[in-house]
């Protein structure tokens, strides 16, 4: 396991200059994201994959952008998407964790690798959303070489492939 998160880091040191204050945010960002999808589980992991196709679908399909573009002074259009995607998916995951609360699977239901792969596609699915909604210039700003894994209709919908893909290895273990 040592040798597997030792890799792990030195592959995400060379994938961008840790010199540059973003890369290293961009790096403490996806660490947090990790540790944090490590940390609840897996119900709430699928909880919170759900509830970032509701809040996306609720942002897209959202009928009042106009009006709340027009409120909004024009530097901050994109965050006025990004601030309603982040409040919709709070919302949808609150609602949705509430109606599941009676049952509670944990790390010990699954395995390791089956959590650190829903939570690699949680954050990647994320990451793709919320660069979809700012401007290409400021994600090319965030991510710099690593844009193209997350910016485009092609990595959105990879990333939403993948999250539907790895839902059949969910199971949990059978307890006898």
């Amino acid at each position: 396991m040592g040798d597997l998160v030792a890799r792990a880091t030195a592959l995400i040191a060379t994938a961008g200059s840790l010199r540059d204050p973003k890369s290293l945010f961009a790096l403490l960002c996806v660490t947090i994201f990790v540790v944090y999808g490590l940390s609840v589980g897996r119900t709430k992991a699928l909880v919170s994959l759900l509830s970032i196709y509701v809040a996306y679908v609720l942002t897209i399909l959202f009928p009042f952008s106009t009006l709340l573009a027009a409120r909004i002074p024009e530097r901050y259009d994109a965050f006025a998407l990004l601030g309603l995607f982040f409040a919709l998916y709070a919302v949808a995951f609150m609602l949705i964790s509430h109606s599941m609360r009676k049952t509670r699977l944990t790390l010990g239901d699954i395995s390791f690798f089956h959590v650190l792969l829903i939570t690699v596609v949680q954050v990647g699915l994320l990451a793709s959303i919320s660069l979809s909604l700012v401007s290409e210039q400021m994600s090319q700003g965030l991510l710099g070489p690593l844009t193209k894994f997350f910016l485009g209709t092609r990595p959105l919908w990879l990333w939403a492939a993948a999250s539907l893909a790895i839902l059949p290895l969910m199971k949990s273990r059978s307890r006898e």
